[in-house]
């Protein structure tokens, strides 16, 4: 498969690595807010260079890189390779990370340490859209501008400038990113020993699925932000006073008078359940990679039970890179990180969900696949409960039908009421069919 067809089947995850290779790419949002990569300009040989480092093209799983980067470590079928794995949080940062300020650490420790010139992160910027502002990768040179993308930002990104300014700008970089993100990296510096030379830490966030930029309008309508300028957002501002799964979307709005008026909307109201699916690009439905096993840290949530009741937050972190655990265990013994040592089976327990839509679900997907689709470690099968077979086909419908009912939505006017008359006899099968499997696993247990 190579990375003509990685578009034109609609896998294109828009990670822009493949400017990396060539300039004359272009990354495009779509009608549905995603990005995908437009190879018009380009030529044959560019095309075969840039399906090596296609994460969805490149024939080199995760497992392979893994085991040329982290040759020697311990390994999990689930995790990947490993040096240690640890819950904790950042004595300085958790109360304005989305966990425990883990990421945003260890980059300050990064560069006081000298260890990089610059970190890439996301951070949000003033746009040319209907609400004014987007977010996107960014390049800083100071501390002092780590805790501007210190949170959760559910929205498309890509690679693409950013690469461009590593090529321009000698230095070392620490990159942050989703798992397909860093395995197209890692591609990328395998094919070119520049990008190898600058890039020398790779900080891998656990993802469940992007979003596209349809998911932060319908947030911004379920607040009840009128139409118009966002002076800021917040995917994920935390409230102290309840469990860490438990969380505000937040934006602010100015009027003509200058006035700055807010909107929060729990996460438990927003109205839907995150397994749906809804608004994410097809890609997400054909990735195998939970824990970023590319990246040097992967860090993610630590909504665990000994954690969650905790609203300040706390992160997981299963750590590769020997500089890194060293870093995290001098954390601990300068009084700058909260740190406990667990074991395999409360990672995996932490990421459950995504481990069963991602494994199991993605050999179902797979059997249902028809023509082409990107090589997976995952096997295709059919060997499932029916009910289990009827919810991976039911997200699939629910993936492709919100993107089209919000991008109707937006052309049509505010609110959401043509997206609720759409997807509301969606929202009630899926809604059964969760009640129906509880149901038959508390008569079975």
């Amino acid at each position: 498969m190579d990375i003509k067809e990685v578009i034109e089947n609609g896998f294109c995850i828009g990670c822009g690595v493949c400017r990396g290779v060539d300039q004359t790419i272009k990354i495009n949002l779509n009608d549905f807010g995603e990005y995908v990569a437009d190879f018009k300009d380009s030529n044959p040989d560019k095309i075969a260079k840039a399906s090596e480092v296609c994460p969805f093209a490149s024939n080199s799983n995760e497992t392979v890189l893994a085991e040329e980067f982290f040759f020697g470590q311990l390994q999990h079928d689930s995790i990947g390779r490993y040096l240690g794995l640890f819950a904790g949080y950042s004595l300085n940062d958790r109360n304005a990370g989305s966990s425990g300020g883990i990421i945003t650490f260890i980059i300050n420790e990064l560069f006081e340490n000298k260890k990089i010139d610059y970190a890439i992160l996301v951070r949000p910027h003033i746009a040319n859209n209907v609400r004014n502002i987007d977010f996107s990768f960014d390049v800083i040179s100071s501390k002092l501008d780590v805790s501007s993308g210190s949170t959760s930002f559910y929205y498309p990104v890509t690679y693409s400038e950013v690469l461009e300014f590593i090529a321009k700008n000698p230095g070392r970089y620490a990159i942050t990113g989703i798992p397909c993100f860093h395995k197209a990296i890692r591609l990328l510096k395998r094919q070119n020993p520049l990008y190898r030379d600058r890039i020398q830490y790779q900080l891998g966030l656990v993802c469940g699925q992007l979003k596209s930029t349809l998911y932060f309008e319908y947030l911004l309508r379920r607040a009840e932000v009128p139409i118009g300028k966002v002076e800021s957002a917040c995917f994920r501002r935390k409230d102290f006073r309840n469990r860490a799964d438990e969380y505000f979307f937040e934006a602010a709005t100015r009027d003509s008078n200058e006035k700055q008026h807010t909107y929060r909307i729990s996460n438990r109201k927003i109205g839907i359940n995150w397994g749906m699916g809804l608004f994410k690009p097809k890609a997400c439905d054909y990735c195998d990679d939970v824990f970023a096993e590319t990246a040097d840290i992967a860090v993610m949530d630590g909504w665990l039970p000994q954690y969650i009741n905790d609203g300040r937050g706390t992160s997981l972190m299963v750590i590769r890179d020997k500089y890194l655990y060293d870093m995290i265990i001098d954390g601990e013994k300068n009084g700058k990180l909260h740190l406990q040592e667990i074991g395999t089976d409360e990672i995996v327990k932490s990421q459950q969900g995504g481990l069963n839509h991602r494994r199991k679900g993605l050999a179902y997907r797979l059997h249902l696949s028809k023509g082409v689709v990107p090589s997976k470690r995952v096997k295709p099968s059919s060997k499932f409960s029916l009910s289990f077979k009827s919810e991976q086909i039911l997200r699939l419908i629910l993936r492709k039908t919100s993107r089209q009912a919000m991008a109707l939505q937006t052309r049509i006017g505010s609110g959401l009421l043509i997206f609720n008359l759409i997807m509301a006899p969606l929202f009630f099968i899926y809604r059964f069919l969760q009640k129906f499997q509880r149901l038959v696993k508390a008569i079975s247990s």
